[in-house]
């Protein structure tokens, strides 16, 4: 073989070479692309599903632009709830209705427990006495433990039945604190929401009289009874 087919052959060897090289490349390029694309991109994968990995209580919430407040569910709109009261009750009203609308509010200025049997049976007979009762009275005198027994007994028949401590400047205040204490215990429906302990140290929610409520004051007694109301 002369000199010139030599060089002929040498360089489609070369050529060959060259081809077969370039393929192999192209080859391992588009395993490594192929390889990329099924794996996850990024260095951590849960960012593109942090919602979903988030507890439900700790997801964001839509921010509100009606400017309206939250309403308490269904199962608590008042429905079925009454309260009897005196003129704290009377006092607190509009507080009252703004979170459970449709609850019965029978307050009087003056009223004493003594006369709490005769309205609970007037309200029954008027188809406004719900099975959830709450019984503020106190703040115009003391009471006996009978008459409050007897207005327990009066609400036997009541899913729930709380009573509401009192705090006003007068010698009976504490009379009528330790009477609730010990009659409340008798009676399986009954509870007790502690508005003399509750609201100690907050002078600034109430008006010069030391009883009636500012209207911090207000929402602030409601919402206790709110809470007590919920844990039926």
């Amino acid at each position: 073989m002369n000199k010139k087919n030599v060089g002929k052959v040498r360089a489609l060897w070369g050529f060959m070479i060259l081809l077969i090289v370039i393929g192999a490349i192209g080859l391992h390029l588009h395993s490594k692309q192929n390889s990329d694309d099924n794996e996850p991109r990024g260095k951590d994968s849960s960012l593109y599903n942090l919602d979903a990995m988030q507890p439900a209580a700790q997801k964001p919430r839509a921010s509100s632009t009606s400017g309206e407040q939250a309403q308490p569910s269904a199962s608590l709109n008042g429905e079925g709830v009454t309260m009897i009261g005196d003129s704290v009750t009377v006092g607190i009203e509009p507080y009252l209705k703004e979170q459970l609308p449709n609850m019965t509010v029978d307050g009087k200025v003056g009223r004493q427990m003594s006369q709490a049997v005769k309205v609970i049976n007037e309200l029954a007979v008027q188809g406004k006495l719900g099975d959830q009762v709450i019984i503020e009275l106190g703040t115009n005198g003391p009471f006996s433990k009978d008459q409050l027994h007897d207005v327990l007994q009066s609400l036997s028949g009541a899913r729930q039945v709380i009573l509401v401590t009192t705090r006003v400047p007068k010698g009976w205040q504490n009379t009528v604190n330790d009477t609730i204490a010990q009659v409340a215990d008798e009676f399986s429906n009954v509870s007790v929401v502690d508005w003399y302990s509750a609201s100690v140290g907050k002078d600034e929610y109430f008006y010069k009289d030391g009883v009636h409520l500012k209207p911090d004051g207000s929402r602030y007694y409601t919402s206790l009874l709110v809470t007590a109301l919920q844990k039926s």
